[in-house]
């Protein structure tokens, strides 16, 4: 839970008490006050922890690559324009598995597999996104001096790996997990994907409604009083 304490600019009358509990607004709303903040923002680590797979996102090499570990070969290919690796799945037996989202760019890019019941698994084989020169530009595992199959929770199909419960809520913004244990499904969303300006500093107004008629946003002061 948030707490903030509102102030209004020096000359304009306070608004009014009664006020809906602050909201999210987008990084397209905070861009037009904070240009220079969110030029910097573009193409850094926050802006790209989190994309969907495609032609511009994805860095591995899904040219019919190959990568052995302890055994398991699993291969990285494309099939009808999408990203695929084939490796072993939640049975132990060789599948066939679509990226659905990168993870990261540098030094690493990691890559998100959906599953039933709203989960998404994070894949144990990376791409080492370093130069050639400085030993990347190659597939590796996450885990490389350790054997574990499809019954270890640290395989990329068990709990460890489940994208919703360890990884997202650091790599989106509003992000609510919608875990149902009745069902043991989630239902996860973000006003976001990646961690953008509000993930940060906080929900940016309780009403949005763009510039004040003073040509300026309201002024106003978060205090974190508590957070769950």
């Amino acid at each position: 839970m948030l707490l903030w304490q509102v102030r209004g600019p020096v000359g304009v009358p306070p608004e009014s008490t009664a006020r809906s509990a602050p909201q999210f607004v987008g990084s397209t709303a905070c861009a037009g006050c904070h240009a220079k903040e969110t030029e910097a923002w573009r193409g850094s680590h926050h802006q790209l922890a989190m994309q969907e797979a495609n032609a511009s996102t994805v860095l591995g090499n899904f040219e019919n690559a190959k990568f052995k570990h302890f055994g398991v070969e699993s291969g990285f290919f494309k099939r009808d324009g999408r990203y695929m690796v084939r490796t072993d799945g939640p049975d132990g037996k060789l599948a066939d598995f679509e990226i659905k989202y990168t993870f990261g760019v540098w030094p690493l890019q990691q890559y998100l597999i959906e599953f039933p019941g709203g989960r998404y698994q994070t894949l144990g084989i990376a791409w080492d996104a370093r130069a050639k020169s400085e030993g990347g530009q190659r597939w590796f595992h996450v885990y490389p001096n350790e054997k574990m199959d499809h019954t270890d929770q640290l395989h990329w199909a068990g709990l460890y790996q489940n994208w919703n419960l360890q990884c997202a809520a650091c790599h989106s913004t509003n992000l609510r997990k919608g875990y149902d244990a009745a069902s043991n499904t989630y239902k996860t969303t973000f006003s976001e994907i990646n961690v953008a300006c509000e993930a940060c500093h906080g929900r940016a107004r309780a009403t949005w409604s763009g510039r004040s008629r003073h040509g300026r946003h309201t002024r106003r002061r978060a205090t974190k009083a508590s957070s769950f």
